[in-house]
């Protein structure tokens, strides 16, 4: 693994990556993502929920793309003519990359708990792979997205397929605005492009019922992610960046739930098998979260936990409990390999398990 260590350097891979999808393949691309990454060992704030953990962030971004973060960054310039009857993944004549998106888009419709002819709203739809699925299975899908060459491809193959969906051009703080809210919202692929996700996650309040479901689907959130949040250095997202200008997000699986709770949300994970990135959140309200006092949190529930605190999976209370007891004893450990934000989770932890009711 190549570690990159300044932007001469970054620059110089960049302009491989990009001769090697020219000469070679998508696959080949793909595969020298692999090959590289830059390092998170910079000193960051203590809160990452502060304005100074954010610019430092930002800071990061700036160095790697090479320009101020602005929302029109996450516009796409290309032919509408040319991609339309052939969207991401089929131009690029890869079985790998069309399978895993393929799989990734079936897993999000397998946990999908929709009736039929529910309101959805789709941020950040793109190509519109995953706004088709949903229309022709028969749910009311409104589709939201910045870049308008997407909007009208969307169209287009909503009229294609003869299905009615409702095209919006707005970034995803168009639902501050709802005053209809949805059943559902989803988010496949995108929602890591969110230059501020605590404000969206409270718009969501407003833009979903209060009965009503938030899907995060193939988004990067992982259990061991190196920081609370912050710019992705690994190869693909370090390409989108420096080439396009994208805002490629990552996400600490503890963090992310702190978020949920801290906006008025719980969720449940469900890991996909198949494919080790296209993990689904189901996220419903939780309006006892969000009146927590600050710096008090909820208790910090695994996938084999569901919102009313019974256990699913298979999982015994004996074994779940003997999990959780291992997962803290590891992030104790943790506590003589960290700094900052990492170090004091443990303790937080540690907190939430032996509050009475937790």
């Amino acid at each position: 693994m190549q570690i990159i260590t300044d932007i001469g350097e970054l620059a110089a891979k960049i302009e491989e990556c990009n001769a090697t999808l020219v000469e070679q393949s998508d696959d080949a691309m793909r595969a020298l993502f692999s090959s590289f990454r830059m390092d998170f060992s910079r000193e960051l704030p203590c809160d990452p929920f502060s304005a100074d953990y954010a610019a430092v962030q930002n800071e990061i971004y700036e160095a790697i793309a090479g320009r101020r973060y602005a929302l029109g960054n996450e516009r796409t310039p290309f032919d509408v003519a040319a991609h339309r009857d052939r969207p991401f993944p089929y131009y690029l004549n890869s079985t790998r990359t069309a399978g895993h998106h393929l799989l990734a888009i079936g897993f999000l419709l397998c946990k999908l708990e929709l009736p039929t002819g529910a309101r959805i709203v789709e941020f950040g739809p793109g190509w519109g792979n995953t706004t088709m699925e949903l229309a022709r299975i028969g749910l009311d899908v409104t589709a939201v997205d910045i870049e308008p060459r997407f909007c009208e491809v969307i169209r287009a193959r909503a009229a294609q397929h003869a299905v009615d969906v409702k095209v919006v051009e707005a970034d995803f703080f168009w639902a501050e605005t709802v005053t209809e809210p949805y059943d559902a919202a989803i988010f496949f692929e995108c929602f890591h492009h969110c230059h501020d996700h605590m404000r969206l996650l409270r718009a969501l309040r407003r833009a979903v019922k209060p009965e009503g479901e938030i899907y995060f689907a193939s988004e990067p959130i992982f259990p061991a992610y190196p920081v609370p949040w912050g710019v992705r250095m690994d190869g693909e997202a370090l390409w989108a960046m420096r080439k396009f200008g994208w805002l490629e997000l990552g996400f600490d699986e503890a963090y992310f739930r702190e978020a949920l709770a801290r906006t008025g949300w719980s969720g449940i994970r469900h890991p996909c098998q198949d494919v080790y990135w296209s993990s689904v959140w189901q996220v419903r309200r939780d309006d006892a979260a969000a009146r927590l006092p600050d710096g008090e949190y909820p208790p910090i529930r695994g996938s084999a936990a569901s919102w009313d605190g019974q256990l699913i999976g298979g999982l015994s209370p004996m074994q779940w409990a003997a999990a959780e007891i291992a997962r803290l004893r590891g992030e104790i450990d943790a506590l003589h390999h960290s700094r900052s934000w990492r170090a004091t989770r443990p303790l937080r932890a540690l907190k939430t398990l032996f509050r009475p009711g937790a």
